[in-house]
């Protein structure tokens, strides 16, 4: 099964092939940022693709629209920019992104028996 490392952090975690980098995040107990839940709309799950860009699907004309503000001198982060909730993984990659962190535990219930 391949596996995405996410940077800075050294998160490592599995993908199934063809499995979004954010749902395969997400299957591995860990929180990836985003407001619209994965549908492609705010931008906020995008990362920078550090190595294997090539392992990821190729991306929709949407999706490169999207991001097209967000690549290269003028976004500031670097060439190879996608959304974690589009690419599908078909390789090992490692990506860049910020407050990627495994799901805290709810607070506040009551454990059995308590």
């Amino acid at each position: 099964m391949p596996t995405v490392t996410v940077q800075p952090s050294g998160i490592t975690f599995a993908a199934a092939p063809g499995q979004t980098v954010m749902a395969a995040a997400q299957a591995a107990g860990l929180r990836w940022p985003t407001v619209c839940g994965g549908n492609g709309d705010c931008l906020v799950c995008h990362v920078s693709v550090l190595a294997g860009p090539d392992r990821l699907s190729e991306p929709s004309a949407a999706e490169t629209s999207a991001v097209r503000n967000l690549t290269g001198s003028q976004g500031g982060r670097g060439e190879h920019v996608r959304l974690a909730c589009q690419a599908g993984v078909r390789g090992d990659v490692v990506v860049e992104k910020r407050g990627v962190r495994k799901k805290r535990a709810r607070t506040g219930q009551e454990e059995p028996g308590g």
